[in-house]
């Protein structure tokens, strides 16, 4: 067993938080407003390869938010793409599993659209070579 090494292949690791904006972990303490963007470390953490990686497999959470919006994950240092990850309701808590590029630098950046803020947690359950 083992982690693979071919390009393309999928594997899994232990799943762990690496962004709770409620905590401080992994980005600054505190809701994310519209328009900010959380640029989140996610290579040679929890299991997640220095170098490598193309993609991370994660578990995307909002909660509290102020208003409806939607929440996008993507590549750090890249474009912001046109479509969302997940979609959520004022006052709702919206889990979803998204995989995401990896940027350059090892990153992957999350924002949040709407006119208000939320509270972003992430969890990392697996990459892609």
């Amino acid at each position: 067993s083992g982690a693979s090494t071919v390009a393309g292949s999928y594997n899994l690791v232990t799943p762990k938080r690496l962004l709770d904006t409620r905590t401080g972990l992994g980005a600054k303490k505190g809701a994310v407003v519209t328009g900010v963007t959380v640029s989140l470390p996610v290579t040679g953490l929890a299991g997640v390869p220095a170098t490598g990686v193309r993609a991370v497999v994660l578990t995307v959470t909002e909660t509290e938010p102020t208003v409806a919006g939607s929440v996008t994950v993507w590549a750090d240092r890249t474009a912001l793409p046109p479509t969302s990850n997940l979609n959520f309701a004022h006052g709702a808590t919206v889990p979803n599993l998204v995989i995401a590029q990896v940027g350059a630098d090892g990153k992957v950046s999350i924002r949040m659209s709407g006119n208000g803020s939320v509270e972003l947690l992430a969890d990392v359950s697996g990459y892609i070579r």
